[in-house]
């Protein structure tokens, strides 16, 4: 029987939203000595602890909500070296990192980012946007938000389509025609969309200005 000791973390920093892998081993964590990961940036972005080497204890700085989250896994769902495991914001929903074998957690990012390059390049490629980088990332953002159920329209119905323009994104109900503008120009726009947690489409179009922290209080850890 092969036992695995090596895996992968994909994780955006919380400072500067940079993704990247970080390798991780088993024997880089004990009970006396946690397992730190850093950004290349140089920001903590997690820290696994363990107190029997069972049960693994996984801080997560999150890139959304900029909460800390813990994840309890057992060792075995770390290093089983056959499936992801994703790691859910329990404020938003959105999926902020995966841990398993590299080759697998790449596919899954990669694929991902894939479709967004593809739908760019039909737009006329990057120089099309104000801000390609920030509007890469918001349409990141509004696709998690999508999968999850996170866009609304008051009517009840889900057919919900988007408008890619340079320097914002226009979604609209094709049933009543309420809508939503998504600002993508700066970082600032970016951090909006984030705080947001969700997104309800409305006859003028404006975002919510609730915070989320009060908005999603008290919501449910996605496992």
């Amino acid at each position: 029987m092969v036992v695995r000791t090596d895996t992968c973390l994909l994780l955006s920093c919380s400072f500067c939203s940079r993704e990247e892998f970080s390798p991780l081993s088993r024997f880089a964590v004990s009970p006396e000595r946690p397992l730190h990961i850093f950004c290349s940036c140089g920001e903590e972005k997690a820290r696994i602890s363990t107190r029997d080497r069972v049960t693994y204890t996984v801080e997560v700085h999150c890139p959304y909500c900029d909460y800390p989250h813990l994840f309890r896994l057992k060792g075995k769902k770390i290093w089983n070296g056959l499936e992801v495991t994703r790691l859910f914001c329990s404020q938003t929903g959105l999926e902020i990192g995966y841990i398993g074998p590299y080759e697998k957690v790449r596919h899954i990012s990669r694929t991902m980012r894939e479709e967004l390059e593809a739908l760019i390049e039909e737009l006329g490629g990057a120089d099309y946007f104000v801000n390609p980088e920030v509007m890469f990332e918001v349409l990141y953002l509004v696709e998690e938000l999508a999968e999850e159920g996170g866009i609304y329209c008051p009517c009840g119905r889900e057919e919900v389509e988007v408008e890619i323009l340079p320097d914002r994104l226009v979604l609209r109900c094709r049933f009543c025609g309420r809508k939503l503008v998504v600002p993508a120009q700066s970082r600032s726009d970016l951090q909006a969309l984030e705080e947001m947690g969700h997104l309800l489409l409305s006859r003028s179009g404006r975002a919510e200005t609730t915070s989320l922290a009060r908005r999603k209080k008290g919501a449910k850890r996605r496992k």
